[in-house]
């Protein structure tokens, strides 16, 4: 099966974003082009043959078709020089003698998710068009009229009981084809290149039989303006998110690569080399030469032997800080090696990342965060592209972690749950994440701490879910205070977070009627409820006594601190990115206070 992609727009309504640009070129949120993403998702759907026409800014197109990732498809570009004057049925007549057969077909502008083309091609229905009955009839845009579960007609000017939303992107069989590339044909023999090539098809779709496809649990939209350029992007993302695949068992590491058509794996390895056996069928290359708090330097070092090593992909293997430096190697390799990768602006790079984690914690096999450190000082890096592509979680990889170490990395996990529920950016979809995970680290903890090989998958499986609920949400006030406990007192970054976690929860349970969340004092109240539920408690002051009595269970090394600049230093360099996503604001004072309660003083 082919796809066609009509890609002969101006882009007139997008304004600057199209001075220099064609339309389908224009950035997402992750920094991928509308066009490059098409191409990605539909060839890791198995499709590698493309028709495409184009109008304007033609060699932009034919480059973006030569990214490395795409070697092998074969393209056909067809140029419609008078795109400024005709509409897209003029380009389909000029590109009839390609479109044939069995094909997939769309406009250039469509933003769209992986699961909607696997969708679509797994449908038995031979030839479809998207439908969504439960979206509002858009006033400008494509609908169709539907009878008996096929599509009559599709218009932009329809507004009846069985017409419903729709979007240009159908899956056709090679008669159905053949039928509506002839009716375009009799079009534009009658003069008739200023309207949709949908026009042509109205008058033969009473005779074939072209399904409505629900599309209203996948995503389809399209872009024509900067106001639906930024829209689509916020959208899009969390199905991105959503759609991250998720393997049990590092042997599915094969699997994935070949699902990829990948040949060598560039191994980001934390974990003993012994553990590396059996995994990969063909060449590799390991790149281990960073520090526990990896250092930007070492990270650039991993960037120039990626670049070196002939390998096509990243698997990282370890706990949070070696997917972090696997994160940021795959951002730093699409960027220009000649000016400081610190200082660029992030690009889109399509480079597999799998990621494996060894620990129980971060969820940063799932989240678009990675930490490094650069002059000294910890940095930040966010990205949506630093999502891996797949995670795979094997819980034979947690059996050697030191006590200690598994502790304090389920009490990561546990406060990301807390933390995502309660969040500014909280949705849905994060809390169940986090109220997933939160029962299962409840029900766990015990026997993955007493040695329980079924409980540390569990425990794993919790980790990750809570890694998906902060890739959605992001963390709050008790990461914000925790990241100087950890450097001054040298403890894990999850014991300190687990130290700060009851004097937020407990503050921000007594000054809910403060909450600056836009959904409300009653909102923040039902997330705070929903966690109280977890604990089996029915209010949250018995919740917080719950995880105080957890931690105290945990035994572990209490740290004191009475001296006052200590404690002003602390609340001085509070994160203030994690800060701001707390529901109730906190001042520097009442951060003192808390310290001074955390820490004994």
């Amino acid at each position: 099966m082919k796809a066609v992609i009509f890609n002969s727009g101006l882009g007139k309504r997008m304004g600057e974003l199209t001075a220099h640009n064609h339309k389908s070129m224009v950035h997402l949120q992750n920094h991928e082009a509308i066009f490059e993403r098409q191409l990605r998702l539909l060839h890791d759907c198995g499709i590698d043959e493309f028709v495409v026409t184009v109008g304007p800014f033609k060699k932009q197109l034919i480059q973006a078709s030569k990214a490395p990732h795409l070697a092998g498809c074969r393209f056909t570009f067809v140029e419609n020089p008078l795109y400024d004057k005709t509409n897209y049925i003029y380009s389909m007549y000029l590109a009839r003698e390609f479109i044939a057969g069995d094909i997939l077909l769309m406009h250039g502008d469509l933003v769209f998710d992986k699961a909607l083309v696997k969708a679509v091609l797994q449908s038995p229905f031979p030839s479809l068009g998207c439908v969504n009955r439960k979206k509002a009839l858009p006033e400008k845009d494509f609908k169709a009229r539907i009878a008996d579960g096929c599509i009559r007609e599709v218009s932009v000017s329809i507004f009846d009981e069985n017409c419903f939303a729709f979007q240009p992107f159908y899956k056709l069989r090679a008669a159905d084809t053949a039928a509506w590339v002839a009716q375009v044909e009799t079009f534009i023999a009658a003069g008739k290149d200023q309207c949709y090539a949908e026009n042509a098809m109205n008058e033969i779709f009473p005779r074939l039989s072209v399904r409505e496809f629900d599309y209203s649990g996948y995503y389809v939209d399209e872009v024509d303006t900067a106001d639906d350029l930024a829209r689509v992007s916020s959208e899009i993302r969390r199905f991105d998110f959503a759609e991250q695949e998720c393997y049990n068992g590092i042997a599915n590491v094969r699997e994935i690569m070949n699902q990829y058509g990948l040949k060598k794996a560039f191994v980001v390895c934390g974990v003993p080399k012994p553990l590396l056996d059996g995994v990969f069928d063909a060449d590799f290359e390991i790149f281990d030469r960073f520090t526990p708090n990896p250092h930007y330097e070492e990270v650039c070092e991993g960037v120039r032997l990626f670049r070196e090593s002939g390998c096509d992909c990243i698997v990282s293997i370890g706990g949070g800080s070696t997917i972090d430096v696997a994160k940021c190697i795959k951002l730093y390799a699409a960027m220009d090696e000649s000016v400081p990768y610190i200082d660029q602006a992030h690009v889109f790079s399509p480079v597999r990342h799998i990621a494996i984690p060894s620990t129980a914690g971060t969820g940063s096999e799932s989240t678009r965060y990675a930490v490094i450190y650069y002059e000294g000082k910890k940095q930040s890096v966010t990205d949506d592209s630093l999502l891996p592509d797949a995670a795979v979680l094997d819980a034979s990889l947690l059996g050697g972690l030191p006590v200690y170490h598994k502790k304090a990395t389920m009490l990561d996990a546990l406060c990301h749950c807390c933390e995502s529920m309660w969040s500014l950016h909280a949705d849905e979809q994060s809390q169940k994440y986090a109220e997933a995970a939160l029962r299962k680290i409840l029900a766990h903890y015990r026997a993955y701490l007493d040695g329980g090989t079924d409980a540390a998958g569990e425990i794993l499986l919790a980790a990750n879910l809570a890694g998906k609920a902060i890739n959605i949400s992001q963390t709050t006030a008790a990461h914000a205070m925790c990241y100087k406990l950890t450097s001054v007192f040298g403890i894990a970054h999850g014991h300190a977070a687990a130290l700060c976690l009851p004097e937020v929860w407990k503050y921000i349970a007594a000054h809910s009627s403060e909450c600056r969340d836009p959904r409300g004092p009653a909102h923040l109240r039902a997330a705070l409820d929903r966690i109280s539920d977890c604990f089996g408690c029915a209010v949250p002051e018995q919740a917080v006594a719950g995880f105080i009595e957890l931690f105290g269970e945990l035994a572990l090394q209490p740290v004191r601190c009475g001296d006052g600049e200590t404690i002003h230093l602390l609340a001085t360099s509070v994160n203030r990115q994690r800060l701001d996503n707390c529901p109730v604001s906190l001042t520097t004072g009442v951060i003192e206070e808390m310290y001074r309660r955390i820490l004994r003083a």
